[in-house]
C-alpha cells in the first residue's frame, strides 16, 4: 500500500482519510453537533438575562437574540412561555445533551487515534516483512529503527494535534456562523481581524515545519550511531575508542538541542501572543461599531460572546497547528520509509514448493553486487539428504551462494531449480519455511529456552514432546536440567547468559524443531573453541543423511565426512568431489588441508 500526501491542510486530511476511512466524517459530525449545542446554550443566556431584568418574563419582540430569534420563537411555538424557570430548564437540557455528545466524541476520538497508530505500525511491519533482502540492504538500519520507534510516535502526535485543530476549526466555524446570525456587521469586522492575525502564525508554521524535517533527519542519524555503539560496545570499550565515538553522539545531540530551542522560541511567540491578540481585535471592533457605525453595545453583545469564543478557538487552532507542524517531519519520514519498502517489496507467487525428491541445482549462475562480480557461471548440485560443503578463501562467494540457495537474492543470470523446476516459480516464503539457517553469530532472543527453540509455539503436549526430542538431538538435555527454571530459563539479550556453544546448539535445535528440509551452516563453528566445536560437530554428524545440509567452513576438519565438497575461487567452482577425491584433484585444496594440519 502506497501512502502519499500533499503538504497542505487538504493533503494531510487525505493522508488521514486513507488510513482511517469514513470514520473521520463521523468524528466531524460529532464535533459540529457539540459546537451547535454549545452555541445555542450560550445564546439562551440572552433571554435569561432579559427575563431577569423584566420580572421573570421575555417579551415576544425581544431583540437581544438578533438573527437567532428563531430559537426562542420555536420554543414559544411549542406552547412554552419563556421565563427564568423554562430558560434554565432549556439550558440544563442543552448542556446535558452537549455533555453526552462530548463524551461520545472524546471516546470516538481516542478510538480513532489508536486505530490510526495501529494501522500505521501494521503497515510498517507488513512492508518490512515483504521487503526483499537486497531492499533491506539498501535501507539504512538506523532509518528503519528510527521510523518504527520515534518517527511513528511523532506521526501519532501529529495526528492528535491535527484532529484537535480540526475539531476546534469546526467549533470556530460554528461560532462564526452563529455570530453572523446574531450580528453580521460585527462578525465581518472580527473575521477580518482574525485573518490578519493568522498571517503572523503562517510565518511561524513555515519555519517550524522546516525545523521538524531537520529534526527527523537528525533522529535517524542519532539512532544509527546509537545502534552501532551498542553493537560494537565491546570493541569501543576495550580500545578506548568509546570516548571519541561519544563525541559524535554529543555533536548530534547538540544539533538537536539547537533545533528544539528554535522550535521552543516559535512556540513561545505563539502562546504569549494569544490573549493580547484577542483583546486587541475585539476592542478595536467594538470601538469601530460604537464610534463609527453607531451600533449600541446591547445589539452586539450576543455576537461578541460568540466571537470571543470563536477567537479563543482560533488561537487554540493556531497553537494546535503549531504543535502539529512540529511533528510533520515524522509523517514525511514514515511515508517515505513505507513507500521505499513498498517499492522494494519481494514479488512472490502463491504456488507451494514440493518436497525435494532428487536435488536442488544451481545452473550457470552469475551474480554481482553493483559492478563487482561475485559469482561467475556457478554450477553445483545438492542431492536430497546429502551434505554439501562450500570451501574457499574469504570473498570467494560462499555466503552469497548460501543467500541464493535460501532465495534471499536472485541470480543475474542462470537459475536455481528444485527437481528441474525453477525456484522462482514457487512461493519463496513457503520454501524458506523449510530452510534452517545457522550462522557464526547464533541468533538467540531475550526469552526462555523453550520459546527460543520452538519460536513461541503453544506449550501443547505435542509441541513439548518435539521440543525434548530436538533437545536430545542437540545434546542440550543436561544443560537444561541444571538450570533453575529448566526450559523456562531466560537467556538474556542475544544469549548473553550462556556460552557460545550453548547458543549454537539452541540455534540448531530451533531449525530442527521447525522440521527444516535444508540446513545451511554458515561458519557455524568457527567462533568456538576446539572442544565445543567437537561437540557441535558431533551434533551435526547425527543429522547426516537425514537432512540436505550446506556447510560453509574455513576449518576443513569439519567437512571430512561431507558427500560433496565444492571449492570456490574468485567466484568460480574450480573443483568438486569427496574429501579424498579433492585431495587428489585439487592442489589448492590439498595446500589448504596441509596448512591446517588435518
Amino acid at each position: 500500500m502506497l501512502i502519499e500526501f500533499k503538504n497542505n491542510f487538504r493533503g494531510y486530511f487525505t493522508f488521514y482519510y486513507k488510513i482511517i476511512g469514513n470514520r473521520i466524517f463521523a468524528y466531524l459530525v460529532l464535533s459540529i453537533l457539540v459546537s451547535l449545542l454549545d452555541g445555542i446554550g450560550l445564546a439562551m443566556f440572552m433571554p435569561l438575562f432579559s427575563a431577569m431584568s423584566k420580572d421573570d418574563s421575555v417579551s415576544a419582540d425581544d431583540s437581544t437574540m438578533g438573527g437567532l430569534q428563531f430559537i426562542t420563537d420555536g420554543i414559544q411555538a411549542l406552547g412554552i412561555s419563556l421565563n427564568i424557570t423554562t430558560v434554565l430548564c432549556v439550558l440544563g437540557l442543552l448542556f446535558t445533551f452537549k455533555g453526552v455528545c462530548k463524551f461520545i466524541q472524546l471516546n470516538f476520538q481516542v478510538d480513532l487515534r489508536y486505530q490510526f497508530i495501529r494501522t500505521v505500525r501494521t503497515l510498517l511491519i507488513e512492508n518490512l516483512t515483504k521487503l526483499s533482502y537486497p531492499g533491506f540492504l539498501k535501507l539504512e538500519s538506523g532509518r528503519v529503527h528510527n521510523t518504527l520507534t520515534s518517527e511513528v510516535t511523532k506521526v501519532f502526535t501529529s495526528m492528535n494535534f491535527y484532529f484537535l485543530a480540526l475539531q476546534n476549526a469546526v467549533m470556530l466555524l460554528t461560532y462564526i456562523g452563529l455570530a453572523f446570525l446574531a450580528n453580521a456587521q460585527f462578525a465581518i469586522l472580527v473575521a477580518i481581524g482574525g485573518v490578519l492575525s493568522n498571517l503572523l502564525y503562517k510565518k511561524i508554521y513555515t519555519a517550524t515545519k522546516q525545523i521538524s524535517i531537520k529534526l527527523s533527519a537528525n533522529g535517524v542519524k542519532f539512532t544509527s550511531y546509537m545502534i552501532q555503539a551498542i553493537h560494537n560496545f565491546k570493541y569501543l570499550k576495550s580500545t578506548n575508542y568509546f570516548s571519541r565515538y561519544s563525541e559524535k553522539l554529543k555533536d548530534v545531540m547538540h544539533e538537536n538541542e539547537v533545533l528544539n530551542k528554535r522550535v521552543g522560541f516559535y512556540n513561545a511567540i505563539s502562546l504569549s501572543a494569544k490573549e493580547p491578540m484577542i483583546m486587541i481585535i475585539v476592542a478595536g471592533v467594538i470601538q469601530i461599531q460604537i464610534s463609527v457605525i453607531g451600533t449600541s453595545l446591547g445589539a452586539i453583545l450576543l455576537s461578541l460572546m460568540f466571537f470571543y469564543r470563536a477567537l479563543n478557538f482560533l488561537v487554540i487552532i493556531q497553537n494546535n497547528w503549531q504543535s502539529f507542524v512540529q511533528n510533520t517531519g515524522g509523517m514525511m519520514s514514515v511515508t517515505s520509509t513505507l513507500n521505499d519498502m513498498y517499492d522494494m517489496r519481494e514479488e512472490i507467487t502463491d504456488v507451494p514448493p514440493p518436497t525435494i525428491q532428487r536435488a536442488l541445482k544451481i545452473k550457470d549462475v552469475d551474480f554481482s553486487y553493483g559492478e563487482t562480480k561475485i559469482l561467475d557461471k556457478i554450477n553445483l548440485e545438492m542431492p536430497r539428504n546429502q551434505t554439501i560443503a562450500l570451501v574457499g578463501e574469504s570473498g570467494s562467494g560462499k555466503t552469497t551462494l548460501a543467500n541464493l540457495i535460501s532465495g534471499l537474492i536472485s541470480p543475474d543470470r542462470g537459475e536455481i531449480t528444485i527437481d528441474q523446476v525453477p525456484l522462482n516459480n514457487y512461493d519463496l516464503n513457503a520454501f524458506r519455511s523449510r530452510i534452517g539457517y545457522i550462522s557464526q553469530d547464533a541468533v538467540v532472543f531475550n526469552d526462555s529456552i523453550y520459546n527460543n527453540i520452538t519460536f513461541w509455539a503453544e506449550p501443547s503436549e505435542e509441541n513439548k514432546k518435539r521440543f525434548w526430542e530436538v533437545v536430545e538431538l542437540t545434546s542440550l538435555t543436561s544443560f537444561i536440567s541444571t538450570q533453575p527454571e529448566k526450559e523456562q530459563t531466560r537467556l538474556g539479550n542475544n544469549g548473553i547468559l550462556i556460552s557460545g556453544g550453548q547458543k549454537q546448539r539452541i540455534s540448531i535445535a530451533r531449525e530442527l524443531y521447525k522440521k527444516a528440509e535444508i540446513l545451511i551452516l554458515d561458519e557455524a563453528t568457527s567462533a568456538l573453541d576446539s572442544e565445543t566445536e567437537k561437540i557441535i560437530q558431533e551434533n551435526i554428524e547425527k543429522l547426516h543423511g537425514t537432512y540436505t545440509m550446506v556447510i560453509i567452513a574455513h576449518r576443513l576438519s569439519t567437512i571430512k565426512n561431507a558427500d560433496i565438497i565444492y571449492l570456490l575461487e574468485k567466484g568460480k567452482v574450480t573443483a568438486s568431489g569427496s574429501f579424498d577425491t579433492m585431495l587428489e584433484v585439487s592442489e589448492r585444496f590439498k595446500r589448504m588441508v596441509n596448512l591446517q594440519e588435518i
